[in-house]
């Protein structure tokens, strides 16, 4: 009966993920446990039950951590960027309209991406900060690793169209930024790397827990409406934003159009992710 007991709780233990080591342990644990109590096998519970139980709770854990060290990480690529992005003002660029093609791309991906990223982050360390069970519904679990993962990924889309940028306008820009780019770029882009690896983890693990995935606005705690009326509103405040500061500047002619712009994108990244990171229902 044990050793029938013990296949069917590996199979188990499969089927929601568990990995090998962790699986091969619980199995010796409860092995040990079964073999020195003589009841302990009716009150163990079923081998589904249990495999749930311990995925259920090491997959609320391991998303929690994976998405707090990818932030961590994310703090780090942003710092990289930030250090770049005021370098280049003191770097004697060329206009962007004279840049070589591959170099004009990787600029609209330094703009876009890292905004993808940062709310991607912020949004999976607010769920995991607002949501302190022991125990999480399956689907939030899947809400906060594609949240981590989708940040991770446009993180290193960031540091990689960085990374381009530089080497592309290496011949016309100040060697120090050019220098000082590439090795933020090599530092954070294997701590990005080396973070996603803890969120596989995580999106390997599948409990069977009941439960709403929530949305944006279960994240805010408050200002429940409309989503699409809501992304209109901040993708408006947004391009008002960088319309205001470029006037400001001087420059309204230009602040209109990238006003104009990040709204758009605004509104299209909302378009584009807003289920598959449960920002809408």
């Amino acid at each position: 009966m044990i050793e029938q007991y013990l296949e069917a709780l590996d199979l188990e233990l499969v089927d929601v993920g568990i990995p090998t080591r962790l699986r091969r342990r619980i199995l010796v644990e409860s092995e040990d446990h079964l073999r020195s109590d003589d009841g302990a096998l009716d009150r163990f519970g079923t081998p589904a039950e249990v495999a749930n139980a311990v995925a259920a709770e090491l997959g609320a854990r391991t998303s929690r951590r994976a998405a707090v060290r990818a932030f961590a990480v994310l703090g780090v690529a942003g710092a990289v960027y930030a250090v770049s992005f005021v370098g280049a003002s003191f770097a004697g660029h060329p206009a962007p309209d004279t840049w070589p093609l591959l170099a004009q791309l990787a600029l609209v991906a330094v703009i876009l991406a890292p905004q993808v990223s940062f709310v991607a982050g912020s949004l999976a360390l607010v769920r995991v900060l607002r949501r302190r069970e022991a125990v999480l519904p399956s689907t939030e679990l899947r809400v906060i690793n594609r949240r981590t993962g989708i940040a991770l990924a446009f993180g290193v889309v960031t540091m990689l169209a960085l990374g381009v940028l530089a080497l592309e306008l290496r011949d016309d820009s100040a060697g120090w930024w050019v220098a000082l780019t590439l090795v933020g770029v090599v530092v954070a882009t294997p701590l990005l790397v080396l973070s996603a690896l803890p969120t596989a983890v995580a999106a390997r693990l599948k409990p069977r827990v009941a439960g709403e995935p929530g949305d944006l606005f279960d994240d805010l705690g408050f200002g429940r409406t409309d989503p699409w009326r809501f992304a209109t509103c901040v993708a408006v405040g947004l391009g008002l934003f960088v319309f205001v500061v470029a006037a400001a500047q001087g420059d309204p002619f230009d602040g209109a159009i990238n006003g104009t712009a990040e709204a758009i994108a605004c509104l299209a990244g909302f378009a584009a992710f807003g289920r598959y990171l449960s920002l809408r229902r």
